[in-house]
């Protein structure tokens, strides 16, 4: 990871900085429906506008989880094991996204 520590850092703080705003938004909503039947909270996040928002709250925190787990096993794990789990991380955070993007999709758009 030679000659990436500033892009990283840069791109960790702004994720950081995305998910203010966007965690915010998500709690204010979800309090709506906190005590509500899960059929309310599908009804809730059906516009296409919330679940595109919610979606972006997910992947911009998958990301920021991806790129915090990378840089905690490049500064504690050394050598094959670090290696291994760097490229499991990766494939975590795709995995993730992609049950995000199916999920918000499925709920929200296909019904």
């Amino acid at each position: 990871m030679s000659k990436k520590g500033t892009s990283t850092f840069v791109v960790q703080r702004a994720t950081g900085v995305i998910l203010v705003p966007l965690a915010i938004w998500v709690l204010i909503n979800l309090v709506s429906v906190l005590n509500a039947d899960p059929s309310v909270a599908l009804v809730w996040l059906t516009p296409a506008s919330k679940s595109i928002v919610f979606g972006a709250f997910l992947a911009v925190g998958v990301w920021h989880m991806r790129i915090g787990m990378s840089e905690i096993i490049v500064d504690y794990l050394h050598g094959w094991l670090g290696d291994i789990l760097r490229v499991l991380n990766w494939f975590l955070a795709l995995a993730l996204f992609g049950g995000i993007i199916l999920s918000i999709y499925k709920i929200s758009f296909a019904g």
